[in-house]
């Protein structure tokens, strides 16, 4: 019997930033949500189901309205008592901003800039999806 391989092209619909700083996650949350006026508030666990039957688990905060979602995820991860990353091409990214509904919250180059006011942020960075290997793990 032949097999078929069914290939699906699957669309992140969120903007996604990418954030370098040395702060906790909290401490990051807590200054995002001092900048945006938010309220930005720790979730359980992300579980992300990797190939091999790995699962990927990352911290994660949350903030949501009827028009917009935002979510702070770390991108280093435990998998299998071993560092594992949700973007393995972007290991230098400490957090990952992923805003869905901008269009209700902020303009993308805005919410870029405005975390670009906070001392210590060392970077910031929108990240196109479309050019990423895992951008699958983008999708909860």
């Amino acid at each position: 019997m032949s097999k078929k391989k069914l290939d699906l092209e699957v669309e992140v619909e969120a903007a996604v930033v990418g954030i370098v700083t040395s702060l906790q996650d909290y401490k990051l949350a807590w200054k995002i949500n001092q900048v945006f006026k938010i309220e930005l508030k720790l979730e359980n666990d992300l579980e992300i189901n990797l190939a091999k039957g790995n699962k990927l688990t990352l911290s994660n905060y949350c903030y949501q309205t009827d028009f917009f979602k935002i979510d702070l995820i770390k991108n280093k991860g435990i998998d299998n008592e071993k560092l594992a990353y949700l973007a393995k091409e972007l290991k230098q990214i400490d957090y990952f901003l992923l805003i869905e509904g901008e269009d209700y919250f902020l303009k993308t180059n805005e919410v870029v800039q405005q975390l670009q006011s906070i001392n210590e942020i060392a970077f910031v960075q929108l990240i196109d999806t479309t050019k990423l290997k895992s951008r699958d793990n983008f999708i909860f």
